[in-house]
């Protein structure tokens, strides 16, 4: 049943998580607590298989009851009309085999109900997943020339579905290779405007143009692919270091891996890792600290070597010691790109040549 389903799902998801937070859960000793939400999760299922096997064992005899008595109705039927000479001993004999044959498929079919719920079940999630709303179709849309990073956002208004406006009328230029901070409260869209520059949403009216072209009107492929992001929360593979580095431009040469970490300050730490390069980071880079993750990240995009690039909340894994380093670093990774700076953190705004702050309205 659908009920079964989603409980089965929120026991997984549950198991997810806590691996996922394994050291926060030991750091702050709430073992019981999650053991406690561990048991509630499996009891919850265990409470509907329970009853679904119960519905289901209970079903297959209570068919086959209904069945014999019907049978026997039917037998008695028979043997009256029989006793008045309207029915044969011959008819009544192949009138019990048919409705014998006739019972076998009820029988069976009560069987299997339970597959049929549990599939019915499953089957309403999976139609859920498919009435989401698609990524934006190309539909054999023009490529984005080689951009100089000239950015406009003309009037946009964008709110995330069944929620409240985010963006409201937002007017920004940024000229092609300029470095601008974009600051407010938390809430506010900082992180949307990134979103809605890589079109993983859209707006719900205005433009947003790259060098006056229109970026709706133009493949996704081709505009992703002059757009770099360094994000808040990195996002590794569980692979090799070159692996991690090399994921925009998988056929790249050694040595050019070598140079986008070494441009990034990355490669003195690499090079002190077990295996250098080809050591795995483990899932989501567990195996490396926030600012090296950060560090990869930095190298992955400048493989890419993007015109426009997107920082947001880069810093956020360092202490100011780490901050003050990576931003003197920036500084010479950065000429001649245009970079979308977003923070909340004063060390960083040094990056920026202007400093916008949005509060969900217009730039």
């Amino acid at each position: 049943s659908r009920a079964w389903i989603d409980a089965y799902s929120d026991l997984i998801t549950f198991i997810d998580e806590n691996l996922g937070m394994l050291p926060a859960v030991k750091a702050f000793t709430r073992e019981p607590h999650e053991k406690q939400r561990f048991e509630t999760h499996n009891a919850a299922l265990l409470g509907l298989s329970r009853r679904q096997l119960f519905i289901q064992a209970l079903l297959s005899p209570a068919v086959g009851l209904m069945a014999g008595l019907g049978l026997l109705l039917l037998l008695w039927l028979g043997t009256t009309r029989m006793a008045s000479g309207e029915l044969t001993a011959a008819d009544l004999v192949s009138l019990m085999l048919y409705a014998m044959l006739l019972t076998q498929p009820l029988k069976s079919l009560a069987n299997v109900y339970g597959q049929v719920q549990q599939t019915c079940g499953a089957a309403e999630r999976v139609i859920e997943f498919l009435n989401e709303q698609p990524e934006p179709e190309d539909d054999g849309k023009p490529a984005l020339p080689p951009a100089q990073g000239e950015i406009r956002f003309e009037r946009v208004h964008f709110h995330y579905p069944g929620g409240k406006p985010v963006l409201r009328g937002l007017d920004l230029h940024i000229d092609a290779g300029e470095t601008v901070a974009i600051t407010g409260p938390n809430g506010v869209g900082k992180s949307t405007i990134a979103h809605l520059l890589m079109r993983l949403a859209d707006p719900n009216s205005g433009r947003i143009l790259i060098d006056g072209r229109d970026i709706a009107e133009v493949s996704l492929a081709s505009l992703r692919g002059q757009i770099g992001l360094v994000a808040q929360h990195t996002l590794l593979v569980n692979g090799t270091v070159a692996e991690n580095i090399a994921y925009g431009q998988p056929l790249v040469e050694q040595a050019q891996i070598e140079q986008a970490a070494r441009t990034a300050h990355a490669h003195d730490f690499i090079t002190h890792l077990p295996k250098g390069y080809n050591t795995v980071i483990g899932d989501q880079g567990l195996r490396l600290s926030g600012g090296q993750r950060q560090r990869v990240s930095l190298a992955r995009t400048l493989l890419v070597d993007p015109p426009v690039l997107i920082l947001d909340e880069a810093t956020s894994m360092f202490d100011p010691a780490g901050e003050e380093g990576f931003i003197n670093e920036c500084r010479d990774l950065l000429g001649g790109k245009t970079v979308i700076l977003i923070t909340h953190r004063p060390a960083s705004l040094a990056l920026a040549d202007r400093v916008v702050d949005i509060d969900g309205a217009g730039a």
